[in-house]
């Protein structure tokens, strides 16, 4: 476990494995707010593996064991995607996970609402910037278009809601500090398709003829994007860059 510093507050950091049958005493560390990022996350087969059903319990032994205001990540899979029509909306669209990653994160919240307590959902849609693991979306493509090559995404149709890792991290922090109870979005409230987004990816680097493009969305959900007028309400403006000026603070 790891808490972060945010400005103008003083933060704690702990090493410690949550999966482990006992935590140390919270209390004594005298921090006032817990924002929980930890899950299995390897990119090949988190929305499958088993391990997803061993962080539903070490979570919420996490949340009653800590003090004060606990912050949980969930994930906008925990929406009905599949038949969204508009923009996913906290409390007016039908939560329908179809993983068990997302099944999971679904438990987790709902035995935390359940458990009453000072506690925040982020649920968080696509995320990119530095660090990002190589062969997703948009490191494959910067990859391809940093050597010279034509590249585009497989399903050019499909829309989704990404936000630079660091502006969701900004976001996290004003959940936490803020007095917003359950679930709220986290995101841009914008949803290019891939194949737009390849198309800023080229023009970022001065190459646009070598984005591909296609209208594909291969039976995917089409559209998932965040609703932040939750956000808007209880924290205030979400201050998330665009994609356009994302990949171009990326790429540098």
């Amino acid at each position: 476990m790891r808490c972060v510093e945010a400005e103008g507050h003083d933060a704690v950091s702990l090493d410690e494995d949550l999966l482990a049958p006992s935590l140390p005493d919270l209390a004594a560390l005298q921090a006032t707010h817990c924002i929980h990022a930890a899950w299995y996350t390897n990119h090949a087969d988190y929305l499958t593996h088993d391990f997803n059903r061993e962080w539903v319990p070490a979570s919420l032994h996490l949340a009653r064991a800590f003090p004060g205001r606990f912050v949980g990540l969930g994930t906008c899979l925990e929406y009905d995607v599949a038949s969204a029509e508009g923009a996913c909306v906290e409390n007016r669209t039908p939560l329908r996970p179809d993983t068990l990653y997302a099944r999971c994160k679904l438990d987790l919240f709902n035995a935390l609402d359940r458990g009453g307590g000072d506690f925040a959902w982020a649920r968080v849609f696509f995320v990119y910037g530095p660090g990002d693991r190589a062969g997703r979306l948009i490191p494959n493509m910067i990859e391809r278009f940093s050597r010279g090559e034509k590249a585009g995404p497989t399903y050019g149709g499909l829309r989704r809601d990404y936000i630079h890792v660091d502006d969701l991290a900004e976001q996290l922090v004003r959940i936490a500090l803020s007095d917003v109870q359950g679930a709220i979005n986290t995101g841009t409230e914008k949803a290019p398709s891939l194949s737009e987004i390849y198309a800023v990816g080229a023009a970022v680097f001065g190459r646009p003829e070598l984005a591909l493009g296609n209208c594909e969305t291969g039976g995917q959900p089409p559209l998932i994007q965040a609703d932040l007028m939750r956000f808007r309400a209880y924290v205030g403006d979400p201050q998330a860059r665009d994609i356009a000026t994302g990949l171009r603070d990326l790429v540098g």
